[in-house]
């Protein structure tokens, strides 16, 4: 007799996500109801209600799961050995290579990101709020070290910094711009350089 195995709390968080993600990429999040992704998960709506209150909730959990792919390689990067500035311009680079490949390479991924932002999700002020801080974090370092000039406050410097990368870092702006024409990527080094000698004593 095949007895059917229950799953965990966490399981069956991972079970939803891991099926909402792929019908979110597959004929997008506007198209997809929950409905949808009861019958693809062989359980009621009802008990995925019983996980996230609302289509949004998962939504949000999604983006929650890509943004930490993210901080991972952020948290990598800063890791490394390697002047400061060394680093501060591979985050940036990498920030940028990750978002256009996740973000605007897949149009649906992107429709999903840009409601996360619409809807100004904590999740995206925390990523906004880690992102700033590990720059900050990287400035104060190159200071230490000799490689920038003292900066009476590297948090706000941090925030010019990601200000001033936004067309290269914000998925939205990327995809804007790729409407226009493919990026290149040597002009986006040529910005991170340019801000980074701006750092420099």
């Amino acid at each position: 007799m095949n007895i059917r195995q229950k799953l965990s709390a966490e399981e069956t968080i991972t079970r939803i996500l891991d099926v909402a993600e792929e019908h979110f990429r597959r004929v997008g999040y506007a198209k997809t109801a929950v409905a949808d992704l009861a019958e693809a998960l062989g359980m009621s709506s009802a008990n995925i209600y019983r996980f996230f209150p609302s289509k949004g909730a998962i939504n949000q959990a999604i983006c929650k799961r890509l943004l930490n792919e993210s901080h991972d390689i952020i948290t990598t990067i800063m890791a490394n050995g390697g002047s400061a500035a060394t680093r501060l311009q591979d985050v940036l680079l990498a920030l940028n290579a990750f978002n256009k490949s996740r973000y605007t390479a897949e149009r649906r991924m992107h429709e999903m990101v840009a409601i996360a932002m619409e809807e100004n999700w904590a999740v995206v002020q925390e990523h906004m709020t880690f992102l700033v801080g590990c720059i900050a974090r990287l400035i104060a370092e190159g200071v230490a070290q000799g490689e920038f000039r003292p900066h009476t406050d590297v948090m706000l410097t941090a925030l010019l910094v990601k200000k001033s990368c936004s067309c290269i870092l914000h998925p939205m702006l990327i995809a804007e711009s790729e409407r226009m024409g493919p990026q290149d990527a040597a002009q986006s080094r040529a910005l991170v350089d340019f801000i980074i000698d701006a750092l420099k004593i």
